[in-house]
């Protein structure tokens, strides 16, 4: 059984309903945790050189996303990122494409935790690194010395091992694929 409360003061009146802050989907978050690591260049058109950089070195432009909405909010979340001048149009752009502001925001609040995680590097990390970089500029002397006798020259055999040394380093930079 239902009572009406008659002492209100307006008991018919209808209440406005009051939108709940609308939150970043599981597929949003996912675009803005992806775009964490891309450059400030990959938000440009790609041209048709991109193809001879990939095969040349291995450098290859983030894909531009096939849903406008998330190539919007990837767009922003990148500006944001590298506090790009255009962030303000980004926003925009975000907020034509359907982007509450409340989701903007929860989309700078993950990229400001992401900035504050940054790892520092120990100094045991840096000495590995400096005796890397030694090890390699002592086997690239002496692997230039070893074939300047075959090679007559000592400038093309510079060459030829600074050919070689890039192309084993742009096979061995790749990560490997994880599934």
């Amino acid at each position: 059984m239902a009572y009406l409360d008659l002492t209100a003061n307006h008991p018919f009146e209808s209440f406005a309903c009051v939108a709940a802050p609308r939150k970043l989907s599981a597929q949003e978050r996912l675009v803005v945790v992806l775009s964490r690591s891309d450059p400030l260049w990959s938000l440009r058109p790609r041209h048709t050189h991109s193809k001879l950089l990939r095969f040349l070195f291995g450098i290859e432009a983030p894909h531009h996303l096939a849903d406008k909405r998330l190539e919007a909010l990837r767009n922003y979340a990148v500006t944001y990122r590298l506090r790009d001048a255009g962030v303000s149009a980004a926003e925009n752009v975000a907020l034509q494409a359907g982007f509450a502001v409340n989701q903007l925001a929860q989309v700078r609040h993950m990229v400001d935790g992401a900035r504050a995680v940054r790892v520092r590097k120990s100094v045991g990390g840096l000495v590995r690194q400096a005796l890397f970089a030694l090890v390699t500029l002592l086997i690239f002397s002496g692997a230039t010395a070893w074939f300047s006798s075959s090679f007559d020259s000592r400038l093309i055999a510079f060459v030829f091992v600074a050919v070689a040394a890039l192309s084993f380093a742009s096979f061995a930079g790749k990560e490997p694929v994880r599934r």
